[in-house]
């Protein structure tokens, strides 16, 4: 399952059986029991279609929609250092913008990424998971 992306929670989100499941984008909504927050999630995961310099485009289940991550040299570094490639990196990204509901375009991940809930949310799954190869 997946982290609550809401900073200071942390909490694994829930199934929203109310919502549920549309098969026509791959789409699965979440909750979390203990903040409230409701976002999506990718059924079978996101897929990198292709990268190029620090670009990395992900699309998910049928659906024709994409999301476009853009990560920073100084993100690149800084989750570099914890054990975590820029293409894992990049696929959190993604997974974040489709709990905080963003299910197409362009996600910069760069500015002020100490106060983000995107750099916690990385971060916390930088933690969880133990590091894998570079892609």
């Amino acid at each position: 399952m997946m982290l609550c992306p809401a900073t200071h929670c942390g909490q694994m989100m829930e199934t929203d059986v109310r919502a549920g499941y549309d098969p026509d984008s791959g789409l699965e909504c979440l909750f979390c029991p203990r903040c409230g927050h409701r976002g999506m999630k990718a059924r079978t995961g996101v897929q990198l279609l292709f990268t190029g310099q620090h670009e990395y485009v992900f699309s998910y289940g049928p659906s024709l929609s994409h999301l476009k991550i853009v990560l920073s040299t100084v993100a690149i570094n800084l989750f570099r250092t914890q054990g975590m490639p820029p293409t894992q990196l990049a696929a959190h990204v993604a997974d974040w913008a489709l709990l905080m509901g963003q299910v197409c375009g362009t996600v910069r991940f760069s500015g002020d990424l100490i106060l983000s809930s995107c750099y916690e949310y990385c971060r916390r799954e930088a933690t969880k998971s133990p590091a894998v190869s570079s892609l």
